[in-house]
């Protein structure tokens, strides 16, 4: 065997000699293989598969889900993808030459209406220190294009959680931050999504279709999108909107449930995207996140430096018009620039207007106690309960001077005014005569909304006037016949007219026809005894603005009181505006409305 081995290696390499050589018989060297040219093993491939689940608002039927080899986010020609059976399921399998790649998983599908995105709305921001970020894409387009991704570590999970974890993900990557600060983040992430959500954080990305549909899962998915949204350009912070949410997370569900609407009706209305910012801001500036409000709507500490300045004055409010416009009457109000006199102007249709200017004069102050309902007596302003007061977003908050009424005034700041279309419109209900359109109104201004909860009987101290009664008269006695002769002794009895059974009072002039006509109506005072209000009756809406009489029956006297009605003075046809007087634009208005008034002002 060893002699046969030793023989087959010398044919074999004279064999190869043989082939390799020339003419030359003397060329007996040996040729060597050629070192530079190596051997090519042959490639290998691998398979991938990928089996999950994708869902958004309940099984995503028939979306396109694609590994994303290159990580574009998107689903490219030449990556592999499937589509999903009517459950969400899916299964991706593909070859390559990689044998762990870094990929994404990206859905696509065909929204069922363009309405499904998730919008912030459009605001002026008030921004201070303005960040790189930018406002995340929505899950839905206004093209109705739902786009959904994710990470494959999450067994093949796709939804609005997988989502929110790989684009934050993706954002402290595109930022530099270093490994260890994204996995703290990432890491805060989850415990944040796990308590806001009320899931186990062990499975916390394996949403089911059905989970992914109920309602708390999907006003969350909102709330989280459209916080998101408004704060990018504002918070650097990658996780803010989750903690913000976690802060305020019983109040929003109660604003939203009081609302009536969905989350996602309200996340598209002005009125409660500014009751919802309040709330967030707040929790931002409570958290360090910012020191401004992250909404221009909300006021900031010098919106509320300008506003109490000029609602907190014992001459009443300060820089302040009142404007009444309705079909039937127009009015105004408003003190100078010194706080000494106050101008005035009624008009009930038809064309019939009076203009007031008088002084306010600091030696007549009147004082006045009010009636407490709770201790069940009178206080005047200086030995009354002490109430502080408290800001909750755009609202102060305090009670009526003496009780414990609640007022709160809520502020709507209006920017831009000459150009703003709320206030555009208010000038075009304006009167013709008072020409407030051709004023260049302050930037900003602030409308004034107050409410009273609850009625607030005064009187004036020491000096209130009372009548006496007989000693029949009661509560079920006392009629309009006796409150017509204690008010109207001039007229009674020859020249008035009763009707007991409508409780309506009528003064006649010589000729015997109506000069005024009375209402008087029994209710029951704050402190529970009877009270009689007299009011003149006058047409249309103008009797709202009537100033009625009030007396208060306590044992054998009627005692006249005021009576400060429950209210909320500032409606459509009902606004207050006021404003930084700073560039002295009060003395202007008022000197504007004195010169279109000034014809009808009463006493010259």
């Amino acid at each position: 065997m060893h002699h046969k081995s030793i023989l087959a290696i010398l044919i074999s390499g004279a064999l190869l000699i043989g082939c390799g050589s020339s003419d030359d018989d003397t060329n007996t060297g040996i040729t060597q293989p050629d070192s530079g040219t190596p051997t090519t093993p042959p490639v290998s491939e691998y398979n991938h598969q990928v089996i999950g689940l994708a869902v958004y608002q309940g099984a995503l039927s028939g979306a396109t889900v694609c590994a994303d080899l290159n990580q574009n986010l998107a689903c490219d020609n030449d990556e592999p993808f499937t589509i999903t059976d009517v459950d969400g399921n899916y299964q991706i399998d593909w070859k390559s030459e990689v044998e762990t790649p870094d990929y994404y998983l990206v859905a696509n599908w065909e929204a069922a209406t363009a309405t499904q995105a998730i919008q912030a709305r459009s605001l002026a921001l008030n921004i201070k220190n303005p960040t790189k970020r930018s406002a995340p894409k929505a899950i839905v387009s206004n093209a109705g294009k739902g786009t959904l991704i994710a990470s494959p570590q999450y067994n093949g999970a796709i939804n609005n959680l997988t989502h929110i974890k790989l684009s934050r993900v993706i954002e402290m990557k595109n930022q530099s931050l270093p490994d260890s600060e994204i996995d703290q983040l990432s890491t805060e992430l989850d415990a944040l999504l796990a308590i806001l959500y009320q899931l186990d954080a062990a499975s916390l990305y394996s949403v089911s279709a059905d989970a992914s549909a109920k309602t708390s899962f999907t006003r969350l998915e909102y709330a989280i999108a459209y916080l998101q949204q408004v704060i990018a350009t504002q918070i650097p912070n990658l996780i803010a909107a989750e903690k913000i949410l976690a802060a305020t997370y019983l109040e929003l569900w109660q604003k939203i449930s009081a609302s009536g609407l969905s989350a996602e009706e309200f996340f598209s209305t002005d009125i409660y995207t500014l009751a919802a910012n309040i709330l967030f801001s707040d929790a931002a500036i409570a958290l360090g996140f910012t020191e401004l409000p992250i909404d221009s709507r909300i006021l900031s500490q010098n919106d509320w430096d300008i506003v109490l300045g000029n609602i907190i004055n014992e001459k009443g409010f300060t820089n302040t018009l009142s404007l009444t416009m309705s079909a039937d009457m127009n009015a105004f109000s408003i003190q100078n620039a010194d706080n000494t006199k106050t101008l005035s102007w009624v008009a009930v249709q038809p064309n019939q207007a009076l203009a007031f200017e008088a002084s306010l004069d600091e030696g007549n102050e009147i004082i006045t106690e009010c009636w407490n309902k709770t201790d069940k007596r009178w206080y005047t302003e200086d030995n009354g309960p002490i109430i502080e007061p408290t800001i909750t977003g755009n609202t102060y908050n305090t009670v009526y001077s003496g009780t414990y009424v609640p007022i709160t005034i809520d502020i709507d700041k209006v920017t831009n005014a000459n150009t703003s279309d709320y206030w555009q419109s208010v000038l075009n209900m304006a009167p013709e005569i008072l020409k407030l359109d051709t004023l260049t109104w302050p930037d900003t201004l602030y409308r004034l909304t107050v409410t009273q909860s609850a009625d607030v009987m005064c009187r004036v101290v020491d000096d209130y006037e009372t009548y006496e009664l007989s000693s029949f008269v009661t509560e079920e006695t006392l009629s309009t016949t006796i409150m017509a002769e204690i008010l109207f002794k001039f007229y009674f009895p020859d020249n008035i007219r009763i009707d007991e059974e409508n409780q309506t009072i009528a003064l006649l002039d010589s000729d015997g026809s109506i000069e005024q006509r009375f209402q008087m109506t029994k209710s029951s005072s704050p402190s529970d005894q009877l009270l009689i209000e007299v009011a003149e009756i006058v047409e249309g809406s103008a009797q709202q603005y009537v100033y009625p009489d009030y007396f208060v029956l306590d044992d054998q006297q009627l005692i006249k009181v005021e009576l400060n009605k429950a209210m909320q003075a500032s409606t459509a046809n009902n606004v207050s505006v006021t404003f930084d007087n700073n560039a002295g634009f009060t003395q202007t208005l008022y000197q504007h409305l004195y010169d279109q008034v000034n014809p009808l002002i009463f006493g010259q």
